[in-house]
């Protein structure tokens, strides 16, 4: 997730339909730019290399998410077109241990990279966490350029808190291994 806010303005995002690394471009209606999600920045346009602001979000479930935040309100179901929004169209792409066509198969081969990391980057330098073995623990420390990590996942409720040595929060991103790697190819890969 990410701010909108571009030197005092903001801007509107939409979905592009296209593909940059492996990955979606978002597109923004004021500038046309098109901005990759892994990279964080605008890969095209006049705003080519702006950076946006990685905001701290989640990945878990509904159900864990509504018991901890029972005032949540979710957007209508009832948007006037014909589509059952209860099922995922990509639900069997994510269950599928491939990719498109296979075709990632020789981007990795010290990770399934299918499998689901945290991206982290600090000062440059990139580095991704298993999300399954994140959760499998209560907590993880490591060190990524100049600051230690902090890596807390809370079962209850689904959530992973990456901190600083000064408890501040420090952004990541959920993404698969292969997307990251793609992106980040000199990126390390924690082994705990």
């Amino acid at each position: 997730m990410y701010s909108r806010n571009i030197d005092g303005k903001v801007l509107t995002f939409g979905v592009s339909g296209l593909l940059y690394k492996s990955n979606l471009l978002m597109y923004d209606r004021q500038t046309e730019s098109l901005w990759s999600q892994v990279k964080n920045q605008a890969v095209t346009g006049p705003m080519t290399g702006t950076r946006l602001e990685v905001l701290p979000s989640t990945l878990t479930t509904w159900d864990k998410w509504r018991r901890r935040h029972p005032e949540t309100v979710l957007l209508s179901l009832e948007t006037g077109h014909v589509r059952d929004y209860s099922k995922d169209p990509y639900e069997s792409y994510y269950r599928s241990r491939s990719g498109l066509l296979g075709f990632f198969k020789n981007l990795v081969t010290d990770f399934p990279g299918k499998e689901v990391v945290a991206g982290v980057t600090v000062n440059g330098e990139a580095k991704a966490y298993p999300l399954e073995k994140l959760r499998k623990s209560d907590q993880i420390k490591d060190r990524l350029g100049d600051k230690t990590l902090t890596f807390a996942y809370d079962k209850a409720t689904g959530e992973l808190r990456v901190s600083d040595q000064n408890d501040q929060a420090v952004p990541y991103i959920s993404v698969y291994w292969f997307v990251w790697k793609e992106i980040h190819p000199d990126s390390a890969l924690f082994q705990p």
